[in-house]
């Protein structure tokens, strides 16, 4: 058993996504028709999805180097190099070396614009490291030449080699590239794939899959070997550990949720038994699904978890990180049935300070299975069938409790984006009938609190030893900077300066900008100013949480880092610590695992549009009513009101007039009208079209329907009273 005793520690709300290193796009007033960067996409703003053109207007950094390396955006016949270096800047790469490259390569380029120009510009010399070896896109024929134009706009692959397939012309297929372009030809690949025509069932599904080199299948190995543990736990694998039968333990899921691997149970501290945590306090038990005893280190189950480095959920399809048998059955905690776990058993006084916490192996046999919506009804004082009277009392005290430790934390500074998902409803045929707003109730906050309060109090106890952290280190000052000049135009109430090392700043920030037409901008601006979240072996706090020392070990069935903090803890249980081992192999684990959880999102992201753009295609030259929820100097963006999606009204449709941007207000108005277009403002707008290549929604302005702005005089009062509510995080 590991045990700790801590005091004055507060903590903080876990950013399970990726922070995005977000630029916003900026162009000049384009043609109509024309996109920046090729596609804008049904979304909230194009940078939340990873656009990160840079401002065409900022000055060239004095005696930047004449040479950038960075990870290249394609945008067809231009492109982007985001900069390793955030005081070098991108660069907008063109020209013949363009051709040498793919999206995602890690290339090398030259600039090529003179210090002081409005434009970073310049040319790719090299390519460092290509990101994938397959292609995915539209079969063509160039006179008799077969040939693959890659779906992210990217240069055409010559096909050297069909192999047995028969594909026609518009078929989506993959390709594996057997030579790389160079400056006088086209790269060389082999067909390896058909799909199908694009708006065949399933093709979308399988192209991004496929595009994103994600696995989707199990080697018969990793099959046989998840099979040989078995399809239950028997007798004799639990004598040795704390077992928490006679406790009122449960699950809390979604309603469709099949892998179950976390579980709580809570216990009134009075009396002696309160000794420690003082009178009226709790005793928390957080229970995580014991992987590690299964999925052993070395073992053909363990290299493919390694490999895929997290599960994928595709709106509705997920692609798991270990086969179905553990991950849906041996290793989730289904009600009746003994598990094997890993607890973090915490004792936490009145005022929600964690006092003592203890990790030990363990087996539960959990109670009930319950969902969001179960819990919620209970919170409320609603009758839920099959809910004792205990159990129920239990889920109200989780709820006190819950609502303690988030006051703590917000107190501290954690910070909560008010970012709304989206909720994909499919029919028979996988295709989407609807997209909503994913309600978040009071059941969600409750078992984030208490999954926040295990995997920091497992970190602070792994903080003496090699150990794997999940960090977001603290923002850049200069972004920090700039954030600030921006709210100030705003009209948000801000401190003179914000320090890069109190966070408490930002989530004031955030509640200032409560319920104003600019709270989502807010949010979003907030955001880019942040680093992206990472897997490390050093730790190095987490800014967007407070917390000086924090890990992710809630969620060893899809994710691999949860596995390999199992392992370390269960090392130590038994006095079997390899701390030469950790410290050489960390490093190499923490760097996979966060690529291949940003390879994840990106996937997730992407497909969450093809979605929005499958749901609206049948809906062109449909009348909707809206808001606009994004300003920039190309358009609008709008979100409906009767779906949960999002489309662009370029600049070209917003009238006769010459629109300007002002980038600090974040509005567009019209020189000769005076006619402005701000956050916040009802439009009602026609879809013109739905473009499931590029992912995006186009949309014409009905100027007859639209509303006044809201003025920046009308934010500032606003600013200075903010509503008290807390805001949800989307990081």
């Amino acid at each position: 058993m590991m045990t700790y005793q801590q005091g004055g520690i507060g903590h903080r709300k876990n950013y399970n996504g990726v922070m995005s290193r977000n630029r916003p796009w900026h162009f000049r007033r384009q043609k109509p028709g024309a996109r920046p960067g090729g596609s804008h996409a049904p979304r909230s703003h194009p940078a939340a999805h990873g656009q990160h053109p840079p401002h065409p207007h900022r000055p060239s950094t004095p005696g930047a180097a004449a040479y950038v390396e960075g990870v290249l955006q394609l945008k067809g016949t231009f492109g982007f190099v985001l900069s390793e270096d955030p005081k070098a800047g991108d660069v907008m790469v063109t020209g013949p070396g363009l051709k040498l490259a793919m999206g995602g390569d890690r290339v090398r380029a030259r600039v090529t614009s003179a210090p002081g120009a409005v434009r970073r510009a310049g040319e790719i010399v090299d390519v460092l490291v290509h990101a994938r070896q397959t292609v995915v896109g539209t079969f063509r024929r160039m006179g008799n030449l077969p040939v693959v134009m890659p779906e992210d706009d990217g240069p055409m692959v010559h096909l050297a080699d069909l192999q047995s397939f028969v594909p026609h012309v518009g078929d989506i297929v993959t390709a594996r590239i057997q030579t790389w372009a160079s400056a006088q030809k086209a790269a060389q690949g082999v067909l390896t794939e058909v799909l199908g025509p694009r708006d065949a069932p399933g093709v979308d599904l399988q192209s991004l899959i496929r595009k994103h080199e994600l696995p989707d299948a199990f080697e018969p190995e990793v099959i046989r070997e998840a099979d040989a543990c078995g399809a239950d736990v028997p007798d004799s694998a639990w004598p040795q550990r704390e077992t928490f039968f006679n406790q009122r333990v449960f699950t809390i899921d979604g309603a469709d949720a099949k892998d179950f691997d976390d579980a709580v149970h809570l216990e009134r501290l009075a009396g002696p038994s309160a000794a420690a945590s003082g009178e009226g306090g709790w005793r928390l038990g957080v229970h995580i699904a014991d992987v590690a005893q299964y999925v052993k280190e070395g073992s053909a189950l363990d290299q493919e978890a390694y490999r895929r480095g997290t599960s994928v959920y595709l709106s509705g399809t997920v692609l798991p990180m270990l086969p179905f048998p553990l991950s849906d059955n041996l290793c989730s905690l289904r009600p009746d049935r003994v598990r094997l776990t890993l607890s973090c058993v915490m004792d936490i006084d009145p005022r929600g300070q964690v006092v003592s916490a203890r990790i030990v192996e363990s087996a539960i046999r959990s109670a009930r299975r319950f969902t969001y919506e179960e819990v919620e009804a209970v919170l409320k004082g609603e009758a839920v069938p099959n809910v004792t009277p205990e159990i129920a009392s239990d889920v109200r005290e989780m709820g006190a409790l819950a609502r303690l430790l988030r006051e703590k934390r917000f107190g501290r500074g954690s910070l909560d984006f008010d970012f709304p998902e989206p909720d994909v409803v499919t029919g028979l045929d996988g295709r989407p009938t609807d997209i909503r707003r994913r309600e978040r109730l009071e059941s969600h906050r409750l078992i984030e609190d208490f999954m926040l309060l295990a995997n920091e109090s497992v970190a602070r106890s792994m903080r003496h030893h090699p150990f794997l952290y999940r960090i977001h280190e603290i923002p850049d000052p200069a972004k920090l900077e700039k954030l600030h000049k921006t709210l100030e135009l705003l009209g948000i109430q801000t401190p003179k300066h914000i320090d890069p090392h109190h966070p408490l700043v930002l989530q004031r920030v955030i509640q200032a900008s409560a319920g104003t037409p600019v709270q989502a901008m807010v949010h979003l601006m907030v955001l880019r100013s942040l680093k992206q979240a990472a897997y490390s072996p050093v730790n190095k706090g987490h800014y967007g949480l407070a917390s000086a020392c924090y890990t992710h070990f809630t969620s060893p069935i899809r994710r691999y880092p949860d596995l390999i903090v199992h392992r370390i803890l269960k090392e130590g249980l038994h006095a079997q610590a390899r701390d030469a081992h950790w410290k050489k192999e960390l490093t190499a684990i923490a760097g996979h695992t966060s690529r291949r959880e940003r390879a994840a999102v990106d996937a997730e992201r992407e497909y969450l549009d093809v979605q929005k753009v499958r749901l609206m295609e049948s809906r062109v030259g449909g009348t909707f009513t809206g808001v606009i929820s994004s300003v920039t100097n190309f358009g609008l963006f709008v979100q409906l009101n009767e779906f949960f999606v999002e489309g662009l009204v370029h600049i070209t449709n917003l009238g006769k007039d010459y629109f300007v941007f002002d980038e600090a207000r974040m509005t567009l108005r019209g020189r000769r009208s005076g006619q402005a277009f701000a956050m916040g403002q009802k439009v009602t707008v026609q879809l013109a079209a739905a473009n499931v290549l590029k992912r995006q929604l186009d949309f014409q302005l009905l100027p007859a329907e639209t509303s006044s702005p809201q003025h920046s005089k009308d934010v500032r009062a606003r600013g200075h009273h903010p509503k008290d509510r807390k805001h949800r995080r989307r990081l």
